[in-house]
C-alpha cells in the first residue's frame, strides 16, 4: 500500500503563509492525496474510473473541481455494503487507534476510524496555537464516547498540561454544581446547551457569571456567531471570549474564530475549502453563500475528497484576517444547514435568522420552534417562542406576539404566525444530541 508523508502540523507559521506558498503547499498535498486514494481505496478508484479521471490529471489545487464530489449518503451506502467502515478505508486495521461516529441526526450514523497518525495530527492542529496550559481547568460538557470534537479537544488540552474534566454523563444540575465548585478556566459544549445552562443555573441559585470563567468554546451547532446568542452567553457567563469551533467527524476538527473576527479560520494545510451552489454543485466566488465542500489533504485512514458537508457559509473576500491568518475563512461562521434551509413562498429562510430575532427579546426564553405546514406552494410558517413569565397578562402577550411577528417579517422577509407559549413548554437541549428546531409537516414531512 502507498503511504502519505508524516506532515508537520505543529508549526504556527503555516497559518500565515503568503497565498502563493499556501497554494503550492495545497497543490503538493492534493497531488499526493489523489494518488493515495486511487491506489489504496476501491471507493475512490471506482469514482475516478467512472468519469475517466486519472490521478495524473490533478496537477494543482486549481484542478480540484475536476475531482468528483462525495456525499454522506454515498458513504452510508458504502459502509452498509462493505461493513464496518466502507471501501474508502485506506489503512490496515493494525494501524487503527480511535473510533468515532456522526450524530445520526440525518440518518444512519457514519462510522469513523482514525489511525494513530491521524489522531496525533488532530491533536497537533490544536496544539500549534495553544490557548491554555498548566494550572488551567477545562470542563468538557459533551460526551467523549465516539464524538470526535470532545474526544480530540480533551486529549489536546491534556497534552498542553490542562486538567480536563469530562462531564458528559452528568445531568445538567450536577454539571452546574461541578462548575461552581471547580471554578474552571474554560467550559466547552454546544451553543444551545451553554444557553440552556444559564436558565437552569438561575433556577438552582448558581451565578455562573461570578465564577471567574475566562472563555467558552461552542461546538457542534451554528449560532454563537450571531450577536444576540453570543452576547447572551458572554453576559450570562461573564467571559472574555466565546470561541466558535468547527469540524466534521468525517474529516477532522477544522478551526474556529479569533478575537478579531467571527469568521471560522480553516486550517488550510490540512484541508482545502470550497463553496458551491447546493443545487448545481458549481463553485461560487468569495462572498457568495453556498454549501461548504471540504477535501482532506492529510488524513490516511478514511480520506475524503470534495466532501459535501451540507453546511451553508461563504468564503471571506479579504486576503487575510487582522490576526494574520491567511488560509480559508468562512465569513459569519455557519449560516445553517442545506437540510434545514426553509424554502417558503419564494424565499430562503434560515432557522438561525429566526433564532437571532427571538433571542433579541428580553421577555422571551432562548428556546424556539419553527413549524412548516400546508401544501408546498401555499405553506405557512409558525414560530413558537416561550415567555419568561408564567403570569404574563393576555394584553402583554398579545403585544409581544405582534412585536415579534413584525421583527420576524422585517428580518426574514416572510410573514410568520407567532405563538407565545408558557415557560417550560418547548424542548430543551440535553448536551448530547443536536437540537432539531424545525418541524416540517408539508405533505408527509
Amino acid at each position: 500500500m502507498e503511504a502519505l508523508p508524516d506532515y508537520l502540523i505543529l508549526d504556527p507559521k503555516v497559518d500565515r503563509l503568503p497565498a502563493p506558498r499556501l497554494r503550492e503547499l495545497q497543490s503538493e498535498r492534493l497531488r499526493a492525496m489523489v494518488h493515495y486514494c486511487y491506489a489504496n481505496t476501491p471507493f475512490w478508484r471506482r469514482k475516478f474510473d467512472e468519469i475517466g479521471l486519472s490521478p495524473r490529471d490533478i496537477r494543482s489545487i486549481e484542478d480540484l473541481p475536476r475531482v468528483p464530489f462525495c456525499t454522506k449518503g454515498e458513504l452510508q451506502a458504502d459502509q452498509q455494503a462493505h461493513p464496518p467502515f466502507g471501501s474508502y478505508v485506506a489503512t490496515p486495521r493494525t494501524r487503527w487507534a480511535r473510533y468515532a461516529a456522526t450524530s445520526g441526526t440525518t440518518g444512519v450514523p457514519l462510522k469513523r476510524v482514525l489511525s494513530a497518525r491521524d489522531f496525533r495530527l488532530c491533536i497537533d492542529r490544536f496544539r500549534r496555537n495553544p490557548t491554555a496550559g498548566p494550572g488551567d481547568i477545562a470542563v468538557v460538557l459533551g460526551p467523549v464516547d465516539a464524538l470526535i470534537g470532545p474526544m480530540v479537544s480533551s486529549e489536546s488540552l491534556a497534552a498542553m498540561g490542562v486538567l480536563v474534566v469530562q462531564a458528559g454523563l452528568y445531568d445538567t444540575r450536577t454539571k452546574i454544581r461541578l462548575i461552581r465548585d471547580l471554578k474552571p478556566t474554560s467550559v466547552s459544549g454546544t451553543t444551545s446547551y451553554l444557553v440552556h445552562m444559564l436558565e437552569v443555573a438561575a433556577e438552582i441559585g448558581v451565578d455562573l457569571a461570578s465564577l471567574g470563567i475566562r472563555s467558552l468554546s461552542a461546538i457542534g451547532e451554528p449560532g454563537v456567531a450571531y450577536g444576540e446568542t453570543r452576547d447572551r452567553l458572554m453576559r450570562g457567563w461573564n467571559v472574555q471570549r466565546v470561541a466558535d469551533g468547527y469540524g466534521m467527524t468525517e474529516i477532522f476538527p477544522l478551526g474556529g474564530n479569533c478575537p478579531h473576527s467571527s469568521a471560522l479560520h480553516i486550517a488550510s494545510d490540512i484541508v482545502a475549502t470550497e463553496i458551491v451552489d447546493p443545487e448545481s454543485g458549481k463553485p461560487l466566488p468569495p462572498g457568495e453563500a453556498g454549501e461548504v465542500v471540504i477535501t482532506n489533504l492529510i488524513g490516511d485512514t478514511q480520506p475524503l475528497l470534495r466532501y459535501r458537508s451540507r453546511d451553508i457559509s461563504r468564503l471571506a473576500t479579504t486576503a487575510a484576517c487582522a490576526c494574520g491568518f491567511t488560509g480559508a475563512r468562512l465569513e459569519g461562521s455557519i449560516l445553517g444547514r442545506v437540510d434545514d434551509m426553509i424554502w417558503l413562498r419564494g424565499a430562503n429562510v434560515f432557522p438561525s435568522a429566526v433564532e437571532a430575532v427571538v433571542r433579541s427579546f428580553p421577555e422571551l426564553s432562548p428556546e424556539y420552534q419553527i413549524e412548516i405546514s400546508g401544501e408546498t406552494a401555499l405553506a405557512t410558517m409558525t414560530v413558537r417562542a416561550e415567555a419568561l413569565r408564567s403570569d404574563l397578562p393576555a394584553s402583554e402577550a398579545g403585544a409581544l406576539r405582534e412585536r415579534l411577528a413584525t421583527q420576524l417579517r422585517e428580518t426574514i422577509r416572510v410573514s410568520a404566525a407567532v405563538e407565545i407559549v408558557a415557560p417550560g413548554t418547548l424542548p430543551r437541549p440535553d448536551g448530547r444530541k443536536k437540537m432539531r428546531r424545525v418541524i416540517d409537516k408539508r405533505g408527509n414531512g
